[in-house]
């Protein structure tokens, strides 16, 4: 049966030596190791920490596999039940990203990104100020509901089209420095905008669940609360980040002949929304309206009533 499987010579030695490697140092750590007296259950979960580290850097199992080790070691070494330690893999905030992640997943697969990112573009215009501000704005938009580090991948192929169009108008020596200003706009604007929603980033979620971890009787943090709480820093660190980015990195020469259709080229390019980026655009925009309506919201004399009430 194993002579069936063939696997990469240098894999398979550097899988295996991963493998003994975070036995031992499990096993020392486990053995020889008495990190605070009167607790081993600290010990122990370094232990596992250690193993898991090793076994993650090194890729001697599967990723995912590697991620289930405290499912079964926990209980077995006194640190946690199994009930415990199932739950904070099956729970209400790991549901809640992965909502996020797939609705990422189907915007990338139909180009609703693109498009919405164009017409934002086409809404502001041509000029650099405005150019920066539609990127900018655009991503910031489009993290508050699909992780940073999605809505910037999902970003760059686009200004990257757009910086060669710029090129081809003003020269590549007009547009060097200012490229690298609209580049950094869409990172720091992913990571802006991630800060205003629950999903944004999972940072966010982490700290809700910390929460409900450490204060059991504390109110919960509903999507709505946190996005009232974050919001309006969320625009005044924008606001921050557009000014300074074009202060730095604006041309030093007026644009002349850039034309103004060329964010509708683009949108041409892309031709009519299919059936699916409606769908998904309905269905976007349907999850956030119940992600925001789902806890109460209360603003002074008003108060309304969430659907999962």
């Amino acid at each position: 049966m194993l002579r069936l499987i063939k696997i990469h010579p240098a894999y398979s030695r550097k899988s295996f030596t991963g493998l003994i490697l975070g036995i031992v140092v499990f096993a020392s750590i486990l053995f020889f190791a008495d990190l605070e007296p009167g607790k081993p259950e600290i010990t122990r979960t370094f232990a596992v920490a250690m193993l898991m580290a090793i076994w993650w850097i090194t890729e001697a199992l599967p990723l995912p596999v590697t991620a289930l080790v405290p499912l079964a070691a926990f209980p077995m070494l006194g640190i946690i039940d199994g009930k415990t330690i199932s739950e904070t893999y099956m729970n209400h905030i790991i549901f809640l990203f992965m909502g996020g992640f797939v609705m990422a997943l189907a915007m990338e697969r139909w180009n609703l990104h693109k498009r919405i990112a164009l017409y934002i573009l086409k809404f502001v215009g041509v000029s650099p100020a405005r150019i920066l501000f539609g990127f900018m704005l655009a991503s910031m938009l489009l993290s508050m509901w699909i992780s940073n580090t999605a809505t910037t991948m999902m970003m760059v192929p686009i200004v990257t089209s757009i910086i060669l169009k710029i090129e081809e108008s003003v020269g590549r020596e007009k547009i060097s420095k200012y490229a690298l200003g609209l580049l950094l706009g869409i990172a720091y604007s992913s990571s802006i905008g991630g800060i205003a929603t629950l999903v944004g980033t999972p940072t966010n979620l982490i700290c809700v669940r910390i929460l409900n971890v450490l204060y059991p009787t504390a109110p919960e943090i509903s999507f709505a609360q946190w996005f009232l709480f974050a919001f309006p820093i969320t625009i005044i660190m924008f606001a921050g980040a557009f000014v300074l980015l074009f202060l730095i990195y604006r041309p030093k020469e007026k644009w002349g002949d850039l034309s103004s259709d060329t964010f509708k080229v683009q949108l041409k390019e892309l031709g009519k929304a299919t059936y699916q980026e409606k769908v998904v655009f309905v269905l976007f925009l349907l999850l956030a309206v119940l992600w925001i309506t789902r806890a109460e919201i209360s603003t002074g004399t008003f108060i309304f009533k969430g659907w999962a009430w």
